[in-house]
């Protein structure tokens, strides 16, 4: 497991998760948006906590035997446990970069999509860890997340082991949506929340790590989230493309069906598509509730000429067409039929709206 360069913005938490440890909690798990760098702080925690000469505040010597044991993969006292979608995070996994390791189906070794799921077989793995003395006489640590992966077998094995905790043990659980985790098992962890940074502290990070001119633009796309921001996405949209879209989406009631069966590409990441749909309809309830436009500030005409005909209750219901189709983007679809309907309901969207008001 190679180093992990504290993050700035994450000062505060790692002190909360200091305290809470000193204090005898034997599970944390660490919340917030996904990209804020929860998974290094667990990972780099996860390091201080087997530090056998840690070094104030509480900070991995690197060099003890422990230390060195992390840095090469192989803590007899530490297990990683993430999906197999998720290789990477092991230790001694694909690099970032690769694609993750094919997962063998039950049909007899076919190729297949590596699970997105923690399952049981992996929670059970870890009665090697917890069902015997520390290897090194301290604490022994499991980091896992996303939470929100564990299927449900493997979910109520964990609480099990939650509830009964194996003498120095150290529980780092992550996830990103702890709406979507086990309600029992976030009641028996203490919570720490990881915070998107300040945009400033975010910007400065993201220019020290070499993004150029449209770091802001690519930091306010993800969110505020700078890892996200600096993560290379391959489904990312080419900017002639992001160009195109927002030009249809500006026309507004102007908007035709010809427009969009002429404009859209015949390739399209369905994903990124739909990530930009939903930013300006964010933007549009906002504009519409007199708040400020995140994502679009230099649209605020198109946002008003927008509101005359499109009613609040239309656009909700397209934001619920744009959420079935993120779900399923995952899917083998034709993506460009799929944004193309999107498009399409929402002139529909529009135009019922507009039917509306002039009905009243």
């Amino acid at each position: 497991m190679a180093a992990v360069v504290p993050l700035a913005w994450h000062s505060g938490a790692r002190a909360t998760l200091a305290a809470l440890r000193a204090r005898g909690a034997h599970a944390l798990l660490l919340h917030g948006p996904a990209g804020v760098g929860k998974w290094d702080l667990a990972t780099s925690f996860a390091r201080d906590a087997l530090c056998e000469h840690a070094v104030a505040p509480a900070r991995a010597c690197g060099v003890c035997a422990s230390c060195v044991l992390v840095a090469a993969g192989n803590h007899p006292d530490l297990r990683i446990v993430v999906p197999d979608a998720l290789a990477q995070r092991r230790p001694g996994g694909a690099q970032e970069d690769e694609e993750p390791p094919e997962a063998a189906t039950e049909a007899g070794g076919a190729k297949g999509k590596p699970s997105r799921e923690i399952k049981i077989d992996q929670v059970r793995e870890l009665a090697s860890l917890t069902g015997v003395s520390t290897h090194r006489g301290g604490v022994r640590v499991v980091v896992l997340g996303p939470t929100e992966a564990l299927n449900a077998p493997a979910a109520n094995a964990l609480l099990k082991g939650l509830e009964e905790p194996p003498p120095a043990s150290l529980f780092l659980l992550v996830s990103d949506q702890i709406d979507r985790c086990l309600p029992t098992i976030v009641s028996r962890c203490a919570l720490v929340r990881v915070a998107v940074p300040p945009r400033a502290m975010a910007l400065e990070w993201l220019q020290a790590q070499g993004v150029g001119a449209d770091a802001g633009q690519r930091l306010t796309e993800a969110g505020g989230a700078p890892l996200a921001a600096l993560e290379p996405d391959a489904q990312a949209l080419a900017p002639d493309l992001r160009s195109t879209l927002l030009d249809l989406l500006r026309r507004g009631a102007a908007l035709a069906p010809a427009d969009v069966a002429s404009d859209i590409p015949r390739t399209v990441p369905i994903g990124a598509s739909v990530a930009l749909f939903q930013r300006w309809v964010w933007d549009y309830f906002s504009y519409r509730l007199g708040g400020g436009l995140r994502y679009h500030p230099g649209d605020a005409a198109s946002f008003e000429a927008l509101s005359r005909h499109w009613t609040l209750r239309a656009a909700s219901a397209w934001i619920e067409a744009l959420h079935a189709l993120r779900a399923a983007a995952d899917h083998p679809l034709n993506a460009r039929v799929a944004i193309e309907g999107l498009l399409l309901r929402y002139i529909d969207s529009i135009a019922s709206g507009r039917e509306r008001s002039e009905e009243g």
